[in-house]
């Protein structure tokens, strides 16, 4: 049987950026052998987020089972929310839940109600795949296309985010210079009048003296 992270090989980097921070604090320094075998003598400060994430994604698809619990009792941690919500429904089915072994459409449904909306659709898929939660396979394969449908639509909505973010800056930057060049011209304005006013005179005191 494939490990939950060969069965989410797409999705791993979003696994792992959940609890990136978990995995720098709190295991990347304790586990020498995994540290010595990744990134040999290399300081920590040294390696790039991008790196330290790849190698533990080869890691988990390489079948590290303590990597894998350490990943997932991390992430459902961090969804404390989820988990309650799936564990009030699933115990409706079985006390035991973890006994649970197969989940009709009726049932999946009744236990899905209402938690993509409340928790996303991607946590939802996750959460699901992570913890073997027994779906029907038509049930996991409705989560993974909303899922997918979900991620899309947030890679575009960060996207536009983004490009609004720089529209932003040149609008500033465009602000700011023009701020600078109207201080500028006042300032050359000022100094017209000053001169302009200093010229008058000069004229009208050399006037007096013809005038004499």
């Amino acid at each position: 049987m494939k490990n939950q992270f060969q069965a989410l090989q797409n999705w791993t980097q979003d696994i792992l950026n959940t609890v990136k921070k978990d995995l720098k604090s709190d295991h990347l320094h304790t586990d020498p052998v995994f540290y010595r075998a990744h990134f040999g003598n290399r300081p920590q400060n040294r390696l790039s987020a991008e790196e330290i994430l790849a190698a533990y994604e080869k890691e988990l698809l390489a079948g590290n089972e303590d990597l894998e619990s350490f990943v997932i009792n991390r992430w459902v941690f961090k969804h404390g929310d989820l988990y309650d919500h799936f564990a009030d429904r699933l115990s409706q089915i079985h006390p035991d839940f973890d006994q649970i072994t197969s989940l009709t459409e009726e049932q999946s449904k009744t236990i899905l109600e209402g938690a993509a909306d409340a928790f996303g659709a991607v946590e939802t898929f996750l959460f699901s795949m992570l913890n073997r939660v027994a779906f029907p396979q038509k049930v996991l394969d409705t989560l993974q296309k909303e899922a997918l449908e979900a991620k899309r639509a947030n890679a575009r909505a960060a996207e536009q985010a983004a490009e609004q973010q720089t529209l932003e800056k040149i609008l500033a930057s465009h602000q700011r210079e023009v701020s600078r060049l109207n201080d500028k011209i006042a300032g050359v304005q000022k100094k017209y009048t000053i001169d302009t006013e200093a010229l008058k005179k000069q004229i009208r005191a050399l006037q007096q003296k013809l005038a004499k």
